[in-house]
Protein backbone atom coordinates (compact mmCIF):
# COMPACT_ATOMS: atom_id res chain seq x y z
CA UNK A 1 0.00 0.00 0.00
CA UNK A 2 2.81 2.33 0.93
CA UNK A 3 4.55 2.53 -2.23
CA UNK A 4 1.01 3.35 -4.35
CA UNK A 5 0.88 6.28 -1.58
CA UNK A 6 4.21 7.63 -0.78
CA UNK A 7 5.16 9.07 -3.73
CA UNK A 8 8.19 11.38 -3.89
CA UNK A 9 5.86 14.31 -3.97
CA UNK A 10 3.77 12.91 -0.86
CA UNK A 11 6.80 12.41 1.37
CA UNK A 12 7.94 15.88 0.64
CA UNK A 13 4.27 17.25 2.18
CA UNK A 14 5.34 14.67 5.25
CA UNK A 15 8.51 16.44 5.21
CA UNK A 16 7.84 20.27 5.22
CA UNK A 17 4.97 19.49 8.32
CA UNK A 18 7.45 18.04 9.93
CA UNK A 19 10.25 20.03 9.49
CA UNK A 20 7.65 23.29 10.06
CA UNK A 21 6.20 21.95 13.15
CA UNK A 22 9.22 20.51 15.18
CA UNK A 23 12.01 23.31 14.15
CA UNK A 24 14.55 21.00 12.62
CA UNK A 25 15.84 21.20 8.72
CA UNK A 26 13.87 19.46 6.31
CA UNK A 27 16.98 16.62 6.04
CA UNK A 28 16.03 15.81 9.16
CA UNK A 29 12.77 15.23 8.90
CA UNK A 30 13.10 13.23 5.97
CA UNK A 31 15.64 11.13 8.13
CA UNK A 32 12.86 10.52 10.91
CA UNK A 33 10.28 9.56 8.09
CA UNK A 34 12.22 7.40 6.60
CA UNK A 35 11.46 5.06 9.98
CA UNK A 36 9.04 2.26 10.44
CA UNK A 37 6.16 1.81 13.42
CA UNK A 38 5.16 -1.72 14.54
CA UNK A 39 1.89 -2.77 14.86
CA UNK A 40 1.52 -5.79 17.83
CA UNK A 41 -1.88 -6.91 18.25
CA UNK A 42 -3.77 -10.83 18.89
CA UNK A 43 -6.07 -11.58 15.49
CA UNK A 44 -8.48 -12.80 17.67
CA UNK A 45 -8.98 -9.54 19.58
CA UNK A 46 -12.40 -8.07 17.71
CA UNK A 47 -11.31 -4.60 19.05
CA UNK A 48 -7.79 -4.64 17.88
CA UNK A 49 -8.01 -6.02 14.53
CA UNK A 50 -11.33 -3.29 13.67
CA UNK A 51 -8.51 -0.48 15.34
CA UNK A 52 -5.74 -1.63 13.43
CA UNK A 53 -7.79 -1.66 9.92
CA UNK A 54 -8.79 2.08 10.55
CA UNK A 55 -5.03 3.23 11.87
CA UNK A 56 -3.11 1.49 8.93
CA UNK A 57 -4.80 3.17 5.68
CA UNK A 58 -3.90 6.54 8.06
CA UNK A 59 -0.88 6.16 9.46
CA UNK A 60 0.66 4.68 6.29
CA UNK A 61 0.04 7.94 4.53
CA UNK A 62 3.02 9.63 7.05
CA UNK A 63 5.27 6.20 8.12
CA UNK A 64 5.58 3.04 6.78
CA UNK A 65 3.54 0.50 9.05
CA UNK A 66 3.89 -3.16 9.84
CA UNK A 67 1.74 -5.59 11.47
CA UNK A 68 4.64 -8.31 11.57
CA UNK A 69 8.68 -7.61 12.08
CA UNK A 70 10.96 -8.78 8.93
CA UNK A 71 14.45 -8.40 10.67
CA UNK A 72 14.51 -4.48 10.11
CA UNK A 73 14.10 -1.56 12.79
CA UNK A 74 11.85 0.10 14.28
CA UNK A 75 11.23 3.43 15.80
CA UNK A 76 8.05 2.59 17.77
CA UNK A 77 6.05 -0.79 18.32
CA UNK A 78 2.50 0.08 19.17
CA UNK A 79 1.09 -2.83 21.04
CA UNK A 80 -2.82 -3.34 20.62
CA UNK A 81 -4.85 -4.67 23.65
CA UNK A 82 -3.84 -7.43 25.68
CA UNK A 83 -0.65 -8.77 24.46
CA UNK A 84 3.28 -8.65 25.23
CA UNK A 85 5.04 -6.19 23.41
CA UNK A 86 7.99 -7.93 20.88
CA UNK A 87 10.16 -5.32 22.41
CA UNK A 88 11.58 -4.41 18.96
CA UNK A 89 11.46 -0.61 19.82
CA UNK A 90 9.72 2.08 22.45
CA UNK A 91 6.14 0.64 23.24
CA UNK A 92 3.37 2.66 23.48
CA UNK A 93 0.31 0.80 24.50
CA UNK A 94 -2.98 1.21 23.00
CA UNK A 95 -6.38 0.20 25.21
CA UNK A 96 -9.39 -0.13 24.04
CA UNK A 97 -13.39 -0.27 25.07
CA UNK A 98 -16.75 0.76 23.56
CA UNK A 99 -16.51 4.09 25.67
CA UNK A 100 -13.29 5.35 24.68
CA UNK A 101 -9.68 4.29 24.03
CA UNK A 102 -5.98 5.22 25.50
CA UNK A 103 -2.35 5.42 24.57
CA UNK A 104 0.14 5.21 27.30
CA UNK A 105 3.50 4.20 27.57
CA UNK A 106 2.72 1.62 30.56
CA UNK A 107 -0.50 -1.13 29.99
CA UNK A 108 -2.25 1.00 33.02
CA UNK A 109 -5.96 0.53 31.57
CA UNK A 110 -8.06 -2.19 31.04
CA UNK A 111 -9.02 -3.03 27.66
CA UNK A 112 -11.94 -5.04 25.90
CA UNK A 113 -12.10 -6.82 22.90
CA UNK A 114 -15.83 -5.98 22.45
CA UNK A 115 -15.46 -3.25 19.66
CA UNK A 116 -16.99 0.24 19.57
CA UNK A 117 -18.43 1.44 16.91
CA UNK A 118 -16.82 1.41 13.69
CA UNK A 119 -17.21 5.15 13.45
CA UNK A 120 -15.36 5.95 17.01
CA UNK A 121 -12.93 3.58 16.10
CA UNK A 122 -11.83 5.68 13.17
CA UNK A 123 -11.63 8.39 15.79
CA UNK A 124 -9.68 6.08 17.64
CA UNK A 125 -6.99 5.75 14.79
CA UNK A 126 -6.61 9.25 14.31
CA UNK A 127 -5.49 9.40 18.11
CA UNK A 128 -3.53 6.74 17.95
CA UNK A 129 -1.76 7.63 14.67
CA UNK A 130 -1.26 11.14 15.96
CA UNK A 131 0.38 9.41 19.28
CA UNK A 132 2.64 7.39 17.09
CA UNK A 133 3.56 9.75 14.53
CA UNK A 134 5.08 11.98 17.59
CA UNK A 135 6.99 9.53 19.45
CA UNK A 136 8.60 8.21 16.06
CA UNK A 137 9.41 11.47 14.67
CA UNK A 138 7.48 14.21 16.71
CA UNK A 139 10.36 15.36 18.85
CA UNK A 140 10.48 18.98 19.43
CA UNK A 141 6.51 19.06 17.96
CA UNK A 142 4.63 21.81 20.26
CA UNK A 143 1.93 20.76 22.58
CA UNK A 144 2.36 16.85 21.79
CA UNK A 145 0.36 13.96 23.11
CA UNK A 146 0.67 13.35 27.32
CA UNK A 147 2.45 10.10 27.96
CA UNK A 148 -1.10 8.99 29.12
CA UNK A 149 -3.80 10.27 26.41
CA UNK A 150 -7.29 8.66 27.18
CA UNK A 151 -10.16 9.99 24.81
CA UNK A 152 -13.71 9.40 25.70
CA UNK A 153 -16.60 9.78 23.07
CA UNK A 154 -18.93 11.31 25.22
CA UNK A 155 -16.72 14.21 24.59
CA UNK A 156 -16.60 14.03 20.72
CA UNK A 157 -20.28 12.91 20.84
CA UNK A 158 -23.40 14.09 23.07
CA UNK A 159 -25.47 10.69 21.72
CA UNK A 160 -23.66 8.17 20.19
CA UNK A 161 -26.90 6.40 19.35
CA UNK A 162 -26.98 8.71 16.58
CA UNK A 163 -24.85 6.35 14.87
CA UNK A 164 -27.08 3.33 15.02
CA UNK A 165 -29.42 5.51 13.07
CA UNK A 166 -30.40 6.32 9.30
CA UNK A 167 -30.14 10.14 8.75
CA UNK A 168 -31.41 11.48 5.78
CA UNK A 169 -29.47 14.50 4.59
CA UNK A 170 -32.27 15.53 1.97
CA UNK A 171 -30.28 16.77 -1.35
CA UNK A 172 -27.63 18.18 0.59
CA UNK A 173 -24.19 19.58 -1.13
CA UNK A 174 -20.64 18.67 -0.43
CA UNK A 175 -18.24 21.33 -1.05
CA UNK A 176 -14.84 20.02 -1.64
CA UNK A 177 -13.64 16.61 -1.86
CA UNK A 178 -10.07 17.22 -0.78
CA UNK A 179 -8.59 15.98 2.35
CA UNK A 180 -11.62 16.43 4.92
CA UNK A 181 -13.70 15.83 2.57
CA UNK A 182 -12.51 12.46 1.81
CA UNK A 183 -12.18 12.13 5.65
CA UNK A 184 -15.99 13.01 5.67
CA UNK A 185 -16.84 10.13 3.37
CA UNK A 186 -14.17 7.73 5.03
CA UNK A 187 -15.91 8.28 8.30
CA UNK A 188 -19.47 8.04 6.53
CA UNK A 189 -18.53 4.14 5.47
CA UNK A 190 -19.89 3.05 9.09
CA UNK A 191 -22.88 5.25 9.15
CA UNK A 192 -26.33 4.42 7.26
CA UNK A 193 -26.97 7.97 5.52
CA UNK A 194 -29.57 8.11 2.84
CA UNK A 195 -30.75 10.96 0.66
CA UNK A 196 -28.91 12.32 -2.17
CA UNK A 197 -24.93 14.35 -2.02
CA UNK A 198 -23.68 16.16 -4.74
CA UNK A 199 -19.86 16.53 -4.15
CA UNK A 200 -18.44 19.71 -5.90
CA UNK A 201 -14.61 20.11 -6.85
CA UNK A 202 -13.01 21.75 -9.73
CA UNK A 203 -9.80 20.27 -9.16
CA UNK A 204 -7.64 16.83 -9.73
CA UNK A 205 -5.79 14.87 -7.95
CA UNK A 206 -2.31 15.18 -7.42
CA UNK A 207 0.50 13.03 -6.01
CA UNK A 208 1.03 15.40 -3.55
CA UNK A 209 -2.60 14.80 -2.46
CA UNK A 210 -2.29 11.29 -1.40
CA UNK A 211 -0.02 12.23 1.94
CA UNK A 212 -3.54 13.08 3.26
CA UNK A 213 -6.71 12.44 0.86
CA UNK A 214 -7.31 8.90 2.09
CA UNK A 215 -9.48 7.68 -0.52
CA UNK A 216 -7.09 8.21 -3.00
CA UNK A 217 -4.04 6.53 -4.22
CA UNK A 218 -1.36 6.95 -7.07
CA UNK A 219 -3.55 5.20 -9.60
CA UNK A 220 -5.81 8.44 -9.12
CA UNK A 221 -3.43 11.57 -10.14
CA UNK A 222 -4.53 13.48 -12.74
CA UNK A 223 -8.00 12.33 -12.03
CA UNK A 224 -10.66 14.44 -11.27
CA UNK A 225 -10.96 14.44 -7.70
CA UNK A 226 -14.70 14.76 -7.18
CA UNK A 227 -16.12 11.78 -9.34
CA UNK A 228 -12.90 9.17 -8.11
CA UNK A 229 -13.74 10.37 -4.55
CA UNK A 230 -18.02 9.23 -5.10
CA UNK A 231 -16.42 6.07 -7.23
CA UNK A 232 -14.56 5.05 -4.66
CA UNK A 233 -16.74 5.65 -1.57
CA UNK A 234 -20.28 4.69 -3.32
CA UNK A 235 -20.09 1.11 -3.22
CA UNK A 236 -19.67 1.53 1.28
CA UNK A 237 -22.54 4.53 1.16
CA UNK A 238 -25.38 2.52 -0.76
CA UNK A 239 -28.16 4.84 0.95
CA UNK A 240 -27.12 7.79 -0.21
CA UNK A 241 -26.35 8.82 -4.08
CA UNK A 242 -23.43 10.65 -4.73
CA UNK A 243 -23.76 12.63 -7.32
CA UNK A 244 -20.38 13.84 -8.47
CA UNK A 245 -20.15 17.78 -10.01
CA UNK A 246 -16.44 18.49 -11.23
CA UNK A 247 -17.04 22.10 -10.76
CA UNK A 248 -17.24 24.74 -7.81
CA UNK A 249 -20.40 24.89 -5.85
CA UNK A 250 -20.42 28.40 -7.25
CA UNK A 251 -20.49 27.47 -10.84
CA UNK A 252 -23.04 25.00 -10.77
CA UNK A 253 -26.14 25.54 -13.28
CA UNK A 254 -28.86 24.68 -11.04
CA UNK A 255 -27.86 28.19 -9.06
CA UNK A 256 -31.45 29.43 -8.60
CA UNK A 257 -33.72 30.45 -5.79
CA UNK A 258 -33.54 28.85 -2.75
CA UNK A 259 -31.12 26.08 -4.07
CA UNK A 260 -29.17 25.60 -1.49
CA UNK A 261 -30.62 24.17 2.01
CA UNK A 262 -27.79 22.32 3.42
CA UNK A 263 -23.84 22.80 2.78
CA UNK A 264 -21.17 21.32 4.42
CA UNK A 265 -17.95 22.66 3.69
CA UNK A 266 -14.62 20.83 3.16
CA UNK A 267 -12.29 23.52 1.32
CA UNK A 268 -8.95 24.34 2.41
CA UNK A 269 -8.88 28.15 2.36
CA UNK A 270 -10.44 31.15 3.86
CA UNK A 271 -11.80 33.25 0.88
CA UNK A 272 -13.26 29.92 -0.84
CA UNK A 273 -15.03 29.77 2.98
CA UNK A 274 -16.01 33.29 2.29
CA UNK A 275 -16.94 32.99 -1.17
CA UNK A 276 -19.34 29.66 -0.39
CA UNK A 277 -21.22 31.66 2.29
CA UNK A 278 -22.04 34.26 -0.40
CA UNK A 279 -24.11 31.63 -2.08
CA UNK A 280 -26.53 32.12 1.20
CA UNK A 281 -27.12 28.46 2.45
CA UNK A 282 -29.75 28.12 4.47
CA UNK A 283 -27.76 25.72 6.78
CA UNK A 284 -23.60 25.03 6.91
CA UNK A 285 -21.62 22.95 8.43
CA UNK A 286 -17.53 23.28 8.13
CA UNK A 287 -14.79 21.75 9.22
CA UNK A 288 -10.86 23.11 9.05
CA UNK A 289 -7.94 22.36 9.89
CA UNK A 290 -4.82 24.44 11.22
CA UNK A 291 -2.40 22.77 9.73
CA UNK A 292 -0.95 20.04 12.13
CA UNK A 293 -2.41 22.13 15.37
CA UNK A 294 -6.18 22.07 15.24
CA UNK A 295 -9.60 21.17 14.38
CA UNK A 296 -11.87 23.45 13.47
CA UNK A 297 -15.80 22.54 13.57
CA UNK A 298 -17.77 25.48 12.97
CA UNK A 299 -22.27 25.88 11.96
CA UNK A 300 -24.61 28.52 10.86
CA UNK A 301 -27.88 28.73 9.62
CA UNK A 302 -30.10 31.67 8.18
CA UNK A 303 -32.49 31.59 11.54
CA UNK A 304 -30.38 32.78 14.04
CA UNK A 305 -27.55 35.32 14.76
CA UNK A 306 -25.12 32.76 14.34
CA UNK A 307 -21.77 33.91 13.23
CA UNK A 308 -21.47 32.51 9.43
CA UNK A 309 -18.23 31.91 7.60
CA UNK A 310 -17.43 34.99 6.72
CA UNK A 311 -17.22 36.20 10.12
CA UNK A 312 -14.94 33.73 11.21
CA UNK A 313 -13.12 33.65 8.17
CA UNK A 314 -12.45 37.55 7.65
CA UNK A 315 -9.99 38.89 5.85
CA UNK A 316 -6.75 39.79 7.18
CA UNK A 317 -3.01 40.57 7.33
CA UNK A 318 -2.18 36.75 7.02
CA UNK A 319 -4.23 35.89 4.50
CA UNK A 320 -2.88 38.49 2.79
CA UNK A 321 0.90 38.27 3.29
CA UNK A 322 -0.35 34.26 1.77
CA UNK A 323 -1.93 35.93 -1.34
CA UNK A 324 1.81 38.59 -1.48
CA UNK A 325 3.58 35.10 -1.05
CA UNK A 326 1.58 33.56 -3.86
CA UNK A 327 1.85 36.64 -6.06
CA UNK A 328 5.61 37.18 -5.96
CA UNK A 329 6.24 33.22 -6.64
CA UNK A 330 3.69 32.23 -9.49
CA UNK A 331 5.13 35.84 -11.01
CA UNK A 332 1.27 37.93 -11.03
CA UNK A 333 -0.11 40.66 -9.01
CA UNK A 334 -1.92 40.11 -6.02
CA UNK A 335 -5.08 41.16 -7.52
CA UNK A 336 -5.04 38.44 -9.32
CA UNK A 337 -4.18 35.69 -6.74
CA UNK A 338 -7.56 37.71 -5.33
CA UNK A 339 -9.62 36.97 -8.16
CA UNK A 340 -9.58 32.80 -6.83
CA UNK A 341 -8.96 31.46 -10.44
CA UNK A 342 -6.13 31.86 -13.21
CA UNK A 343 -7.30 33.70 -15.92
CA UNK A 344 -5.54 33.21 -19.43
CA UNK A 345 -3.65 36.24 -18.98
CA UNK A 346 -2.63 35.08 -15.66
CA UNK A 347 -2.08 31.59 -17.29
CA UNK A 348 0.19 33.58 -19.55
CA UNK A 349 2.18 35.55 -16.92
CA UNK A 350 2.74 32.16 -14.76
CA UNK A 351 4.75 30.70 -17.81
CA UNK A 352 6.70 33.33 -18.45
CA UNK A 353 7.75 32.69 -15.24
CA UNK A 354 7.87 28.91 -15.07
CA UNK A 355 8.56 27.54 -18.20
CA UNK A 356 7.79 24.45 -17.76
CA UNK A 357 3.74 25.02 -17.04
CA UNK A 358 1.64 24.25 -19.74
CA UNK A 359 -0.58 27.71 -19.61
CA UNK A 360 -4.15 25.64 -21.57
CA UNK A 361 -3.72 22.77 -18.06
CA UNK A 362 -3.55 25.97 -15.70
CA UNK A 363 -6.41 28.22 -16.56
CA UNK A 364 -9.39 28.02 -14.31
CA UNK A 365 -7.90 26.20 -11.73
CA UNK A 366 -7.50 27.79 -8.05
CA UNK A 367 -3.84 29.89 -7.85
CA UNK A 368 -3.17 28.34 -4.14
CA UNK A 369 -3.55 25.14 -5.54
CA UNK A 370 -1.16 25.84 -8.32
CA UNK A 371 1.09 27.21 -5.32
CA UNK A 372 0.63 24.06 -3.27
CA UNK A 373 1.37 22.03 -6.36
CA UNK A 374 4.80 23.59 -7.45
CA UNK A 375 5.34 23.53 -3.40
CA UNK A 376 5.19 19.33 -3.38
CA UNK A 377 7.14 19.28 -6.50
CA UNK A 378 10.26 21.23 -5.45
CA UNK A 379 9.71 23.41 -7.98
CA UNK A 380 9.00 26.58 -5.49
CA UNK A 381 12.21 27.38 -3.45
CA UNK A 382 10.63 29.06 -0.69
CA UNK A 383 11.38 28.66 3.00
CA UNK A 384 10.07 26.04 4.45
CA UNK A 385 7.84 28.59 6.86
CA UNK A 386 6.59 30.74 3.94
CA UNK A 387 5.39 27.05 1.76
CA UNK A 388 1.91 26.41 2.33
CA UNK A 389 2.09 23.29 4.65
CA UNK A 390 -0.83 20.50 4.20
CA UNK A 391 -1.66 18.60 7.74
CA UNK A 392 -1.01 14.79 7.96
CA UNK A 393 -3.64 12.38 7.41
CA UNK A 394 -4.69 11.83 10.63
CA UNK A 395 -5.43 15.40 11.19
CA UNK A 396 -7.63 15.72 8.23
CA UNK A 397 -9.32 12.24 8.40
CA UNK A 398 -10.13 13.35 12.54
CA UNK A 399 -11.58 16.90 10.70
CA UNK A 400 -13.40 15.29 8.10
CA UNK A 401 -14.85 12.53 10.88
CA UNK A 402 -15.91 15.27 13.43
CA UNK A 403 -17.41 16.85 10.15
CA UNK A 404 -20.17 14.01 9.66
CA UNK A 405 -20.54 14.00 13.78
CA UNK A 406 -21.78 17.54 13.90
CA UNK A 407 -23.93 16.33 10.25
CA UNK A 408 -25.74 13.27 12.34
CA UNK A 409 -26.26 15.46 15.31
CA UNK A 410 -27.45 18.88 13.92
CA UNK A 411 -30.08 16.32 11.76
CA UNK A 412 -30.89 13.52 14.10
CA UNK A 413 -30.01 15.54 17.85
CA UNK A 414 -30.70 19.12 16.74
CA UNK A 415 -31.23 20.14 20.97
CA UNK A 416 -28.23 18.44 21.72
CA UNK A 417 -26.11 20.70 20.59
CA UNK A 418 -26.10 23.66 22.14
CA UNK A 419 -22.59 26.06 20.66
CA UNK A 420 -21.66 26.47 16.55
CA UNK A 421 -18.19 26.34 17.15
CA UNK A 422 -15.41 23.32 18.40
CA UNK A 423 -12.02 23.89 18.47
CA UNK A 424 -10.22 19.91 18.77
CA UNK A 425 -6.55 19.03 19.24
CA UNK A 426 -6.04 15.91 17.34
CA UNK A 427 -2.79 15.20 20.13
CA UNK A 428 -4.49 16.31 23.31
CA UNK A 429 -8.04 14.90 25.03
CA UNK A 430 -10.95 17.07 23.41
CA UNK A 431 -12.01 19.24 26.29
CA UNK A 432 -15.63 21.07 26.93
CA UNK A 433 -14.15 24.65 26.69
CA UNK A 434 -13.20 24.14 23.52
CA UNK A 435 -17.12 24.56 22.22
CA UNK A 436 -18.09 27.94 21.64
CA UNK A 437 -20.84 29.98 20.49
CA UNK A 438 -20.37 33.13 18.01
CA UNK A 439 -22.83 35.67 16.87
CA UNK A 440 -22.46 37.62 14.01
CA UNK A 441 -19.55 40.46 13.32
CA UNK A 442 -21.51 43.48 12.39
CA UNK A 443 -19.59 44.45 9.55
CA UNK A 444 -19.20 41.10 8.15
CA UNK A 445 -18.75 40.97 4.42
CA UNK A 446 -21.02 38.49 3.89
CA UNK A 447 -23.93 38.43 6.68
CA UNK A 448 -23.03 41.93 7.48
CA UNK A 449 -23.61 42.82 3.61
CA UNK A 450 -26.75 44.79 3.62
CA UNK A 451 -28.39 43.55 -0.19
CA UNK A 452 -27.27 40.05 0.65
CA UNK A 453 -29.18 39.80 3.84
CA UNK A 454 -32.39 40.96 2.24
CA UNK A 455 -32.35 38.44 -0.27
CA UNK A 456 -31.77 36.28 2.62
CA UNK A 457 -34.25 37.77 4.36
CA UNK A 458 -36.74 36.97 1.11
CA UNK A 459 -35.63 33.62 0.37
CA UNK A 460 -36.14 32.34 3.86
CA UNK A 461 -40.12 34.21 4.00
CA UNK A 462 -40.48 32.48 0.60
CA UNK A 463 -39.51 29.52 0.75
CA UNK A 464 -37.31 28.43 3.42
CA UNK A 465 -39.42 28.82 6.45
CA UNK A 466 -39.06 26.13 8.55
CA UNK A 467 -41.68 24.11 9.04
CA UNK A 468 -42.64 22.17 12.88
CA UNK A 469 -41.39 18.65 10.34
CA UNK A 470 -38.56 19.66 9.11
CA UNK A 471 -36.74 22.10 10.99
CA UNK A 472 -33.54 23.37 10.85
CA UNK A 473 -31.79 23.76 14.07
CA UNK A 474 -31.11 27.02 15.57
CA UNK A 475 -28.87 26.46 18.22
CA UNK A 476 -27.54 30.45 19.53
Amino acid sequence: MASRILTPEARLENIKALALAAGITPEQAAERLDGRVLCTFDCGDAAACEFYQELRPVLARTIEVHNAPDGGSYLVEMVIGDVQPLGLAPAVFARLTPDGCCFASQPVAAHSASPAHRALSVVAACYGAGVAVYRAVGEGIPNPPPDHLEIRYDDILPDRGVLEEPVDLGVTHLAGAGAIGNGFLWAARHVELLGKLIVCDDDVVSSGNLQRQVWFDEDDTKDPKSPTLCQKAQPYIPGCELKPEPMRLQDLPSRSGAWLRRLIVAVDSRRARRELQAELPAEVIDASTTDIREVVVHYNDAFSGLACLGCLYKADEKEASQDQIIADHLGVSVDDVKASRISPAAAAAIVRKHPHIDPASIEGQAFDSLYKTLCATGKLHASVGKQVVAPFAFVSVLAGTLLLFEVVTRLARPELVKTNEWHVSPWREPFNRGRRTRLRFADCECCGDSVRARALRDLRAKLWAPKESDQISCTA
